[in-house]
């Protein structure tokens, strides 16, 4: 018997930020987080504190195969909770979704370290934890720079805090590898953040991510 992973969802639909936004997407969602305290900004608390169901890593790829009728280079994003949570079960997981043809994103906190084998995934997306995600300090800002130019650095931004802070990293990381994103918190009345964020990507010429899934479904929608 393989490795068994401990699965919140799995849906397809488009991917809603990043590089590949917009491009249709099987997503599966890991339950379980290794955060002490969750961000505040985390939407997938369902994942964090929710019932999962325990796959082996063939019924995930059945899934995956079944839910499209998958053509070839289909991409499947591994998000969570957070994926290194369960670093065995993912490699396996990763390993089996690429032999069968499938790129593979995979969102992560960035509060752990890339595995060993990182580099067999087509592209990662890492969180760096700005001051109102209430966990600044846990990103692990050098190990997810020092990645390649398919993969995505992430700042989820809510206040004018969050935007100085991003620029600091952003500015003494500027000769690094990955796309840097700039995503504005999604809430009734982050309208000034959003031009916030805006200018930034302007200033330091990064790419403005906005997560348009809760834009056309809703902010608090699973499956989507």
């Amino acid at each position: 018997m393989g490795e068994r992973i401990n699965i919140s969802e799995i849906f397809y639909s488009i991917q809603g930020e990043g590089v590949y936004q917009g491009i249709p997407t099987t997503f599966i969602r890991f339950k379980g987080c290794n955060l002490l305290t969750p961000c505040s900004w985390c939407d997938t608390v369902y994942a964090r504190n929710g019932v999962g169901n325990l796959m082996e890593v063939d019924e995930i790829l059945d899934k995956c195969i079944s839910l499209e009728g998958r053509t070839y280079k289909h991409w499947v994003c591994v998000t969570g909770g957070e994926p290194l949570f369960q670093p065995d079960g993912l490699h396996e997981l990763v390993k089996k979704l690429s032999k069968y043809g499938f790129q593979v994103e995979i969102e992560t906190n960035g509060s752990l370290s890339k595995p060993l084998w990182w580099t067999l995934v087509d592209s990662w997306n890492a969180d760096i934890k700005c001051p109102s995600s209430g966990v600044c300090g846990v990103s692990k800002e050098e190990d997810w720079f020092d990645t390649r130019p398919c993969d995505q650095v992430k700042f989820v931004v809510g206040n004018r805090e969050d935007i100085d802070f991003a620029r600091k990293v952003i500015m003494r990381n500027a000769a690094r590898n990955p796309v840097v994103l700039i995503s504005p918190c999604i809430t009734k009345d982050n309208q000034p953040i959003m031009k916030d964020a805006v200018e930034l990507c302007k200033e330091l010429k990064v790419r403005f991510s906005l997560q348009i899934h809760k834009i056309c479904f809703g902010i608090d929608r699973r499956g989507v």
